[in-house]
């Protein structure tokens, strides 16, 4: 099931992935279609024929100016905000698998990077907090900068790195929320994957465990969330109750049964 989101909120959500320039030269023609829809129109209420209609209302316009629009649905429908895959509806060159596949990821530029809508919220939530540290760091860099001696200012090479480090780290999230993919629920189909919660019998000790695997970026081993590209993560992948798996960890190799599934 789709998630409850707004057109509105849902632009603003793709756009803020974006960088500056791009977010920039994009912003216009993701409002115009928002306005046309109705920013608090539920994208899940969106259907192929209303995206349908609005590429006939654009038909005079040059096809580029809709492909900032095919990003934008293509995001949609792997964050789950859209009922269905609407990209195939701008009838556009290239169109189709938007929702998962190696050419919707190519499409919307790179690898799918699998999370949860939890995950999500986190690194929006810290992306906010990041850029919200601009105005502090170039406030620093002006004051280190009122000293004419450059050669020596150690002030202003800190803010210098304070900032390169903060830049590449709001790049770093940009490009995680860019390429996000939530895995929905019934698409899983009862196999283990990101967003699940899975109990599993250590066959040598009789021993069960629960695991929640999440993206690398969610990691807390405190509340046995593990990554699905740890060993235990990746070894679990795609399997139901009933299979019986080898873990090859750095303490050796570990047999175990899945017992349970969920989410």
């Amino acid at each position: 099931m789709a998630e409850s989101v707004s057109a509105a909120e849902a632009s603003e959500h793709f756009l803020n992935i974006l960088g500056p320039d791009k977010a920039r030269d994009e912003r216009p023609v993701i409002e115009s279609f928002v306005a046309w829809l109705g920013g608090e129109r539920s994208m899940s209420d969106l259907t192929g024929e209303a995206v349908a209609a609005y590429v006939d209302q654009e038909t005079q316009r040059e096809g580029r100016v809709l492909e900032p629009l095919r990003a934008f649905l293509a995001y949609s429908s792997r964050m789950t905000f859209t009922e269905e895959d609407l990209v195939p509806h701008l009838h556009m060159s290239g169109d189709g698998d938007s929702a998962g596949g190696p050419r919707s990821y190519a499409a919307f530029g790179g690898e799918g990077y699998q999370i949860t809508l939890e995950g999500v919220a986190a690194l929006e939530q810290e992306l906010t907090e990041l850029k919200g540290r601009r105005p502090e760091i170039a406030a620093s860099l002006r004051t280190a900068m009122q000293d004419k001696d450059f050669r020596e200012n150690a002030p202003l090479d800190a803010a210098r790195d304070e900032q390169a480090h903060l830049e590449a780290h709001i790049r770093e999230i940009e490009e995680q929320l860019r390429h996000a993919v939530i895995i929905d629920r019934d698409a899983k189909a009862g196999r283990a994957n990101v967003g699940s919660t899975v109990k599993v019998l250590h066959l040598a000790s009789s021993r069960e465990q629960t695991f929640l695997l999440v993206s690398p970026a969610e990691v807390d081993p405190t509340k046995g969330k593990i990554s699905v590209e740890s060993p235990f993560g990746a070894a679990l992948i795609n399997h139901v109750p009933g299979d019986e798996i080898t873990v090859h960890a750095p303490a050796g190799a570990q047999q175990l049964r899945v017992l349970e599934v969920s989410g």
